[in-house]
Parts: C-alpha cells; structure tokens; sequence
C-alpha cells in the first residue's frame, strides 16, 4: 500500500512539472548592431561608458599606435558571415593615409561570432603637436543589421548626448608636462628638452609621469647637466627652441 501511494505521488508530480513548464523565451527582436564600448555593462559600479576615446602621443616614444574599436551585434548568430556598414562621420578631421588607415579588409560579424574588431593605426604626424584631430564612424543599418540603439542622454545636468552608433576618436600630440617632473632637478619643462633626455637617457617619457622617484629625477638631471657641459665643451650649444641655453634645474647644477 505504501509503494502503491508513493507512486501516485511521483506520477502526480511528474505531471504538475511537465504542466508547468512554459517554452523558453528567444530573441525575437530583430538583428542590431553597436558599438561595442559605447553600450556595454560596466566593469565597476560609477565605471563612465563613453563613446570616444583620447589618443595622445604627448609622452609616447612610438611614432603610431594600433587601437582596436570593437562591433557588436544583438541577435542569435549566424551561420554564415554577415557584413555591417561602417561610414566615417562627415565631421571628421584627421585625414586617412596621413594620420590614420585602417587595417582590417572588410566589416562583418563572422558566422557563429557576434563581435569584430576594427584595427586603426594611428599615425603620430608634426601638425599633431598644436591640433586635435576628429576621426568619427557611423554605423549604418544594411540588409543583416538594423541600428534602433541611436542616441541617449548620458548626462541629465549637462544633457550630453552618448552615443551606440557614432564612435569618435580624438587625436593629438599636444605636449604635457610629466606629473613627477620636478623643475629643481629637470629646470623649465619644454618638448625639446623631455626628446632629449628620452635619447640620451634611454627612458620612457611616460616613465616620468607615473613611476620616477624623486631620486632618480635628480639623478636624470645631474647626468643630463653633465651631458650638456660636454656638449657644450665640444663646441656644440645645446639651445631650446626660444634660442636659450638648455639647462638643468639649479639642484642639478
């Protein structure tokens, strides 16, 4: 008898879960395309999700840069590569061949995939040193994608547009002062004397903005003192754009 009763129960419950059980929901919507940064979930709670990106050569050594700006579809995927449109912004300023070119042959979010990479090479060019230059892409929908994710107001007190689907790269290498630069050690910061010291010292100029100790600043200056007296010795005047003699800071003398 207790077998018998509890086997009605299993079949009872066997057949309330089968009852309840509802289909599982799919994507109906239809296929979508965005920027990849500019729409994702943050990393970190108060992380900014932006829709442009800063590229200073200022304290690089390298004379380009490979950034990657990736696309991102909504949508199952696919078992066949789909192509998206992607369009430079007519506002653009940055000229391609001279401060910029694209790496990659064709735009499509490959089969079973639902992210591509875009790889833009930048260039770092003299013009730089005094402009910023706007390099801009618009998604556009096609025959795979549609781009419903357009605009949203990223900040109620500004009433800044953000954007899913215009991305804008800023480009320049307007020079700035290293944070860890101390004059006492270094003397007047200027473009001609941080080129010099990044040749003769063999450092990173970003090395002075983030890592230098105090006493390697010092260091850094009494060498460089030394350097410019032999050079000077030697007949050559080390000079800074302006035409004065380029020296170190009084504590390097």
């Amino acid at each position: 008898m207790k077998k018998n009763i509890a086997y009605i129960i299993a079949l009872v419950i066997i057949s309330l879960s089968i009852s309840c059980k509802k289909p599982l929901d799919t994507y109906s919507g239809e296929n979508s395309i965005y920027f990849y940064d500019s729409g994702r979930l943050p990393v970190y709670t108060g992380e900014p999700i932006k829709d442009s990106t800063n590229v200073s050569f200022s304290l690089a050594k390298s004379q380009d840069s490979i950034m990657n700006m990736v696309i991102a579809a909504i949508g199952p995927v696919s078992d066949k590569d789909r192509p998206y449109t992607l369009e430079l912004n007519p506002k653009s300023t940055a000229i391609a061949g001279v401060h910029y070119t694209i790496l990659n042959t064709s735009f499509q979010i490959k089969k079973n995939k639902t992210l591509d990479t875009v790889k833009i090479k930048f260039f770092r060019k003299a013009d730089m040193q005094a402009n910023t230059f706007l390099l801009s892409f618009d998604l556009k929908a096609n025959e795979n994608f549609a781009t419903p994710l357009n605009y949203k107001i990223a900040n109620t007190t500004t009433g800044r547009i953000h954007s899913f689907v215009t991305y804008r790269w800023f480009v320049n290498d307007i020079i700035k002062k290293p944070s860890r630069w101390l004059d006492g050690y270094l003397g007047v910061f200027t473009r001609k004397k941080l080129t010099l010291m990044v040749t003769v010292l063999g450092i990173d100029p970003a090395y002075l903005d983030t890592n230098v100790s105090i006493a390697e600043t010092l260091a850094y200056g009494k060498f460089m003192q030394r350097y410019l007296n032999e050079q000077r010795a030697l007949g050559n005047n080390i000079l800074e754009d302006d035409g004065s003699v380029m020296i170190m800071g009084s504590s390097a003398q």
